[in-house]
Protein backbone atom coordinates (compact mmCIF):
# COMPACT_ATOMS: atom_id res chain seq x y z
CA UNK A 1 0.00 0.00 0.00
CA UNK A 2 1.15 3.15 -1.26
CA UNK A 3 1.16 6.49 1.29
CA UNK A 4 -0.23 9.77 -0.74
CA UNK A 5 -0.60 12.90 0.25
CA UNK A 6 -3.73 15.48 -0.30
CA UNK A 7 -3.24 19.29 0.13
CA UNK A 8 -6.00 21.45 0.53
CA UNK A 9 -4.83 23.80 3.70
CA UNK A 10 -8.21 25.32 4.23
CA UNK A 11 -10.95 26.21 3.96
CA UNK A 12 -13.23 23.95 6.21
CA UNK A 13 -15.73 23.72 2.93
CA UNK A 14 -13.03 23.29 0.95
CA UNK A 15 -11.64 20.52 2.87
CA UNK A 16 -14.96 18.66 3.16
CA UNK A 17 -15.77 19.03 -0.71
CA UNK A 18 -12.31 17.20 -1.19
CA UNK A 19 -12.74 14.19 0.70
CA UNK A 20 -14.38 12.38 -1.96
CA UNK A 21 -11.07 12.93 -3.49
CA UNK A 22 -9.70 11.21 -0.30
CA UNK A 23 -11.66 8.09 -0.17
CA UNK A 24 -11.26 7.46 -3.82
CA UNK A 25 -7.75 6.99 -3.24
CA UNK A 26 -8.12 4.96 -0.47
CA UNK A 27 -10.63 2.32 -1.99
CA UNK A 28 -7.90 2.27 -4.57
CA UNK A 29 -5.15 0.42 -2.29
CA UNK A 30 -3.83 3.64 -0.98
CA UNK A 31 -3.13 4.80 2.37
CA UNK A 32 -4.43 8.92 2.58
CA UNK A 33 -2.33 11.50 4.44
CA UNK A 34 -4.59 14.63 4.06
CA UNK A 35 -2.84 17.91 4.99
CA UNK A 36 -4.67 21.23 5.94
CA UNK A 37 -4.30 23.67 9.18
CA UNK A 38 -4.96 22.18 12.24
CA UNK A 39 -8.09 24.00 13.48
CA UNK A 40 -9.76 22.00 11.03
CA UNK A 41 -8.20 18.28 11.95
CA UNK A 42 -11.37 17.79 13.91
CA UNK A 43 -13.45 17.08 11.11
CA UNK A 44 -11.41 13.77 10.04
CA UNK A 45 -12.51 11.96 13.67
CA UNK A 46 -16.01 11.56 11.40
CA UNK A 47 -13.74 9.49 8.49
CA UNK A 48 -12.17 6.80 8.74
CA UNK A 49 -10.85 6.10 5.09
CA UNK A 50 -7.89 9.04 5.74
CA UNK A 51 -5.79 11.20 8.28
CA UNK A 52 -5.06 14.57 8.93
CA UNK A 53 -1.39 15.84 8.68
CA UNK A 54 0.65 19.20 10.31
CA UNK A 55 1.81 21.78 6.96
CA UNK A 56 4.93 20.22 7.85
CA UNK A 57 4.03 17.46 5.87
CA UNK A 58 4.73 19.75 2.47
CA UNK A 59 8.29 19.60 3.54
CA UNK A 60 8.38 15.75 3.29
CA UNK A 61 6.44 15.07 -0.12
CA UNK A 62 9.35 13.31 -1.05
CA UNK A 63 7.95 10.47 1.51
CA UNK A 64 4.57 10.20 -0.60
CA UNK A 65 4.45 8.31 -3.78
CA UNK A 66 2.16 10.82 -5.43
CA UNK A 67 0.87 14.44 -3.72
CA UNK A 68 -2.79 16.11 -4.83
CA UNK A 69 -2.61 19.65 -4.85
CA UNK A 70 -6.42 20.23 -4.53
CA UNK A 71 -6.66 23.80 -3.85
CA UNK A 72 -6.65 27.12 -5.97
CA UNK A 73 -3.89 29.03 -4.72
CA UNK A 74 -3.44 32.58 -5.55
CA UNK A 75 -1.44 32.23 -8.19
CA UNK A 76 -3.50 30.25 -9.58
CA UNK A 77 -7.54 32.56 -8.82
CA UNK A 78 -7.57 34.51 -12.19
CA UNK A 79 -6.96 31.50 -14.04
CA UNK A 80 -9.64 29.73 -12.33
CA UNK A 81 -12.26 32.12 -12.57
CA UNK A 82 -11.62 32.30 -16.62
CA UNK A 83 -12.19 28.97 -16.53
CA UNK A 84 -16.03 29.45 -15.13
CA UNK A 85 -15.60 26.00 -13.39
CA UNK A 86 -16.72 24.89 -10.08
CA UNK A 87 -13.75 24.76 -7.62
CA UNK A 88 -13.53 20.88 -7.34
CA UNK A 89 -13.96 20.42 -11.04
CA UNK A 90 -11.51 22.75 -11.88
CA UNK A 91 -8.50 21.16 -9.60
CA UNK A 92 -9.73 17.91 -9.93
CA UNK A 93 -9.01 18.21 -13.75
CA UNK A 94 -5.14 17.94 -12.50
CA UNK A 95 -5.48 14.66 -11.84
CA UNK A 96 -7.80 12.25 -14.16
CA UNK A 97 -7.66 9.37 -11.79
CA UNK A 98 -10.09 11.82 -9.69
CA UNK A 99 -12.25 12.08 -12.74
CA UNK A 100 -14.95 9.40 -10.93
CA UNK A 101 -16.05 11.32 -8.18
CA UNK A 102 -15.36 15.10 -9.14
CA UNK A 103 -19.42 15.62 -8.37
CA UNK A 104 -19.71 13.05 -5.55
CA UNK A 105 -21.22 14.21 -1.96
CA UNK A 106 -18.69 13.77 1.05
CA UNK A 107 -18.88 10.75 2.97
CA UNK A 108 -19.08 10.43 7.07
CA UNK A 109 -18.87 6.88 7.95
CA UNK A 110 -18.05 7.22 11.62
CA UNK A 111 -20.19 10.07 12.56
CA UNK A 112 -19.95 10.54 16.22
CA UNK A 113 -23.16 10.58 18.10
CA UNK A 114 -24.69 14.41 19.07
CA UNK A 115 -27.13 13.21 21.55
CA UNK A 116 -24.75 15.40 23.83
CA UNK A 117 -26.81 18.47 22.74
CA UNK A 118 -29.73 17.53 23.88
CA UNK A 119 -31.85 18.94 20.22
CA UNK A 120 -35.74 17.77 20.43
CA UNK A 121 -37.47 15.51 17.74
CA UNK A 122 -38.22 17.44 15.15
CA UNK A 123 -35.69 20.08 15.49
CA UNK A 124 -35.14 22.56 12.45
CA UNK A 125 -31.46 23.84 12.00
CA UNK A 126 -30.59 27.16 10.11
CA UNK A 127 -26.71 28.35 8.70
CA UNK A 128 -26.40 31.67 8.07
CA UNK A 129 -23.30 32.63 8.76
CA UNK A 130 -19.83 31.67 6.76
CA UNK A 131 -16.14 33.55 5.86
CA UNK A 132 -15.52 33.60 2.24
CA UNK A 133 -18.36 34.38 1.11
CA UNK A 134 -18.66 36.87 -2.17
CA UNK A 135 -22.37 38.14 -1.78
CA UNK A 136 -23.83 38.94 1.84
CA UNK A 137 -26.66 37.27 2.80
CA UNK A 138 -29.86 39.84 4.59
CA UNK A 139 -30.61 37.92 7.80
CA UNK A 140 -34.34 39.19 8.06
CA UNK A 141 -34.60 37.86 4.89
CA UNK A 142 -32.71 34.43 5.61
CA UNK A 143 -34.96 33.90 8.69
CA UNK A 144 -38.50 35.02 6.71
CA UNK A 145 -37.91 31.98 4.61
CA UNK A 146 -37.06 29.70 7.55
CA UNK A 147 -40.20 30.78 9.42
CA UNK A 148 -42.28 30.00 6.19
CA UNK A 149 -40.33 26.11 5.46
CA UNK A 150 -41.48 25.52 9.38
CA UNK A 151 -42.36 26.80 12.41
CA UNK A 152 -39.59 25.31 13.95
CA UNK A 153 -38.43 24.85 16.88
CA UNK A 154 -35.07 26.47 15.24
CA UNK A 155 -31.93 26.39 16.05
CA UNK A 156 -29.37 28.84 14.67
CA UNK A 157 -25.64 26.88 14.23
CA UNK A 158 -22.92 29.69 14.87
CA UNK A 159 -18.76 28.89 14.81
CA UNK A 160 -18.58 30.90 17.71
CA UNK A 161 -19.49 30.01 21.49
CA UNK A 162 -22.72 32.11 23.17
CA UNK A 163 -22.34 36.05 22.29
CA UNK A 164 -23.91 35.61 18.71
CA UNK A 165 -27.24 37.80 18.57
CA UNK A 166 -29.57 35.04 18.76
CA UNK A 167 -33.19 36.50 18.43
CA UNK A 168 -33.46 34.14 15.58
CA UNK A 169 -33.07 31.15 17.02
CA UNK A 170 -31.08 29.00 19.98
CA UNK A 171 -27.81 28.98 19.09
CA UNK A 172 -26.07 25.65 18.53
CA UNK A 173 -22.27 25.51 19.18
CA UNK A 174 -20.60 22.45 17.44
CA UNK A 175 -18.21 21.44 20.39
CA UNK A 176 -16.32 19.63 17.10
CA UNK A 177 -16.71 19.79 13.86
CA UNK A 178 -17.11 15.98 14.04
CA UNK A 179 -20.59 16.96 15.48
CA UNK A 180 -21.59 19.27 12.40
CA UNK A 181 -22.81 15.85 9.75
CA UNK A 182 -24.79 14.62 12.95
CA UNK A 183 -26.36 17.94 13.53
CA UNK A 184 -27.22 18.82 9.82
CA UNK A 185 -28.28 15.05 9.00
CA UNK A 186 -30.58 15.21 11.87
CA UNK A 187 -32.57 17.96 11.56
CA UNK A 188 -36.36 18.01 10.35
CA UNK A 189 -35.36 20.93 7.74
CA UNK A 190 -32.31 22.65 7.09
CA UNK A 191 -31.15 26.11 5.87
CA UNK A 192 -27.84 27.12 4.90
CA UNK A 193 -26.15 29.77 2.74
CA UNK A 194 -23.25 28.60 0.28
CA UNK A 195 -20.48 27.80 2.89
CA UNK A 196 -19.20 24.13 4.51
CA UNK A 197 -22.72 22.91 6.44
CA UNK A 198 -24.02 23.02 2.94
CA UNK A 199 -21.68 20.99 1.86
CA UNK A 200 -21.80 18.75 4.38
CA UNK A 201 -25.46 18.45 4.14
CA UNK A 202 -25.09 16.96 0.88
CA UNK A 203 -23.22 13.98 1.95
CA UNK A 204 -26.01 13.67 5.17
CA UNK A 205 -29.19 14.48 3.98
CA UNK A 206 -31.71 13.82 1.14
CA UNK A 207 -33.36 17.36 1.08
CA UNK A 208 -32.28 20.63 2.43
CA UNK A 209 -32.41 24.41 1.15
CA UNK A 210 -29.29 26.66 0.31
CA UNK A 211 -29.05 30.64 -0.56
CA UNK A 212 -27.55 30.83 -4.10
CA UNK A 213 -24.56 33.25 -4.33
CA UNK A 214 -24.92 34.79 -7.91
CA UNK A 215 -21.45 37.11 -7.55
CA UNK A 216 -18.79 35.92 -10.54
CA UNK A 217 -21.61 34.37 -12.36
CA UNK A 218 -22.84 31.63 -9.16
CA UNK A 219 -19.74 30.27 -10.01
CA UNK A 220 -18.77 29.87 -6.21
CA UNK A 221 -22.12 27.75 -5.23
CA UNK A 222 -21.86 24.21 -4.71
CA UNK A 223 -24.18 22.34 -6.35
CA UNK A 224 -25.86 18.63 -5.30
CA UNK A 225 -28.69 16.49 -5.58
CA UNK A 226 -31.37 17.33 -3.38
CA UNK A 227 -30.40 20.91 -2.74
CA UNK A 228 -33.31 23.27 -3.23
CA UNK A 229 -32.09 26.43 -4.30
CA UNK A 230 -33.37 29.74 -2.53
CA UNK A 231 -32.53 33.36 -4.43
CA UNK A 232 -32.65 36.26 -2.19
CA UNK A 233 -34.14 39.37 -4.07
CA UNK A 234 -31.17 41.05 -5.70
CA UNK A 235 -32.22 45.06 -4.04
CA UNK A 236 -31.67 43.03 -0.74
CA UNK A 237 -28.34 41.45 -1.35
CA UNK A 238 -24.71 42.71 -1.59
CA UNK A 239 -21.67 42.10 -2.39
CA UNK A 240 -18.92 41.22 0.62
CA UNK A 241 -15.45 43.19 0.87
CA UNK A 242 -13.83 39.87 -0.39
CA UNK A 243 -15.81 40.09 -3.83
CA UNK A 244 -14.55 43.87 -4.10
CA UNK A 245 -11.10 43.28 -3.27
CA UNK A 246 -10.54 40.79 -6.29
CA UNK A 247 -13.12 42.39 -7.98
CA UNK A 248 -10.84 45.93 -8.19
CA UNK A 249 -7.69 43.77 -8.28
CA UNK A 250 -9.43 42.24 -11.46
CA UNK A 251 -10.43 45.45 -12.96
CA UNK A 252 -6.97 46.77 -12.64
CA UNK A 253 -4.96 44.39 -14.11
CA UNK A 254 -7.46 44.55 -17.43
CA UNK A 255 -9.16 41.39 -17.02
CA UNK A 256 -12.84 41.02 -17.78
CA UNK A 257 -15.07 41.78 -15.04
CA UNK A 258 -18.33 42.20 -16.82
CA UNK A 259 -19.85 39.21 -15.26
CA UNK A 260 -18.32 39.12 -12.45
CA UNK A 261 -21.21 41.42 -9.73
CA UNK A 262 -23.86 39.09 -10.53
CA UNK A 263 -26.85 41.51 -8.64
Amino acid sequence: MSRVLVICPLRLGDIVANLPAARHLAETGHEVDFCCYRQYHSIFEAVSYCRPVEMEALLRKKDYARVYSLEVTRGQYDAWRASRLKTREYVYRRYPELDPVRKTPPYFDRMPPVDEYQLPKGYCLASPFGISQVTKINGDWFWQQCESLSPGPWYVLTDRKPGRRNDWGIPVHARSLAHLPGLIGGAATFVTINSAPNIIASGVRSSWYKVDEPAFGGQDNYEATGQVVLKQPPELGHNSWRFWVHYWRRKLMGIDTSQDKGI
